[in-house]
């Protein structure tokens, strides 16, 4: 009987080893699985860090160019006032230009045309010194003016 309940009990031995082996086994892939989910979160949040810091890199980047976007537009601006305002200068002095040259050739053919006038209507008319007067003023007129 003896042997019987040493056999007996090396089995049951032998079957509670096999049984907290295989225990063992299950709590390890349970662990190994638990640990691999836990890499898997924290490289997740490792990502999720990393992403963070390139949106906010991202959006220091986007701020800073809208900054220098304002900046070069008021400064573009400003600079296409000023040229428009010189534009308009330039028009201005060229329209006075050109009027004070047309006062000037009106003066100067209202003083040939007087002394034209004043030869023709001198006794006797000095018609000889009037056609000189027109002459010497077509010579004297630029070619558009022809």
């Amino acid at each position: 009987m003896w042997l019987a309940s040493v056999s007996a009990t090396a089995t049951l031995i032998a079957t509670l080893s096999a049984i907290a082996t295989i225990g063992g086994f299950f709590a390890y892939l349970y662990f190994s699985q638990r640990s691999d989910a836990n890499i898997a979160r924290e490289e997740a949040l490792s990502l999720a860090e990393t992403r963070r810091e390139v949106i906010a890199d991202l959006r220091n980047q986007l701020a800073a160019a809208e900054v220098q976007h304002r900046r070069m537009t008021l400064k573009y601006e400003k600079r296409i006032r000023a040229l428009e305002r010189a534009l308009h200068d330039a028009r201005s002095e060229a329209r006075d230009q050109a009027y004070q040259a047309q006062r000037l050739y009106a003066i100067g053919l209202v003083d040939v045309l007087d002394g034209i006038r004043r030869d023709l209507a001198a006794v006797p008319p000095d018609v000889d010194r009037a056609l000189e007067r027109i002459r010497n003023l077509l010579a004297r007129a630029p070619p558009a003016a022809r």
